[in-house]
């Protein structure tokens, strides 16, 4: 079922999401995009003090998942791409203060995920990563650029490598490092529930409001794009050689 995709445990205090498809380090799925804006509705209509974001199994998330993007064509890829993009978005604009709970690998839309909280732990054993340009896809940039600065997010997105924990922690891709990621947002949570929670819903609307500014156009521009390398062979090429498990061989067409 679909809501097993995501788990959701509400509470007027503090709500909690769990990414619950373990057995593929919890690729993003379209059902699973549904999922979590159906949850994201439920939390805007009724604002718990505390949201936190978790995973099961020992990856946050692989990012979007390949098999299904196997079967699709560019009006699938639009569809996805930009239930992808208001997912992000309404995550990034809730009122509520979110707490990430970041255990193992955060790639792709699971960096984007992962960093759309406002408070990030991450366990040592955590990396994150834009590998897209190895399955012939454009990277998401805004949300990242304004993260960690442009430097560093040429760095990432250009190169597609992986940064580990500790160098996410200094680069502020996660806000701390700790052994047990759920177990430190719980105890974030307590903290955030002894802070006024309308100070705390202004101050991330005027944070969000400082960092808005090319945000849709930049997100637009994603979508086009995404939804253009659905047809590409170099896409193609990608998406076989993922199924094959060898090195894919870009031509740039």
């Amino acid at each position: 079922m679909s809501e097993d995709l995501v788990l959701f445990e509400k509470s007027p205090e503090i709500s909690t999401l769990t990414l619950n498809r373990p057995h593929v380090y919890n690729a993003v799925s379209y059902a699973m995009l549904e999922r979590l804006r159906d949850i994201l509705s439920e939390l805007e209509s009724d604002l718990p003090r505390v949201v936190i974001v978790a995973a099961n199994g020992k990856g946050f998330c692989g990012g979007v998942d390949l098999k299904e993007s196997r079967e699709a064509d560019a009006a699938f890829a639009n569809r996805r791409v930009t239930l992808m993009h208001e997912v992000l978005s309404r995550l990034r604009r809730l009122p509520s203060p979110v707490v990430m709970a970041i255990e193992g690998v955060a790639a792709g839309l699971g960096a984007e995920l992962a960093i759309s909280g406002d408070i990030r732990i991450a366990s040592p054993s955590a990396r994150f990563g834009y590998p897209e340009p190895r399955v012939a896809v454009p990277s998401p940039a805004h949300h990242l650029v304004n993260l960690i600065g442009l430097a560093r997010a040429q760095e990432m997105l250009l190169t597609a490598r992986w940064v580990e924990a500790e160098e996410a922690r200094q680069w502020g891709l996660a806000t701390r490092i700790a052994d047990d990621p759920l177990a430190a947002a719980q105890e974030v949570a307590a903290e955030l529930m002894k802070l006024s929670p309308l100070s705390l819903r202004h101050t991330k609307g005027n944070i969000w409001v400082a960092i808005d500014d090319g945000a849709r156009a930049s997100s637009e521009h994603h979508i086009e794009h995404v939804t253009a390398a659905a047809d590409t062979a170099d896409r193609k090429e990608a998406l076989a050689a993922f199924a094959e498990k060898r090195e894919p061989r870009f031509t740039g067409q």
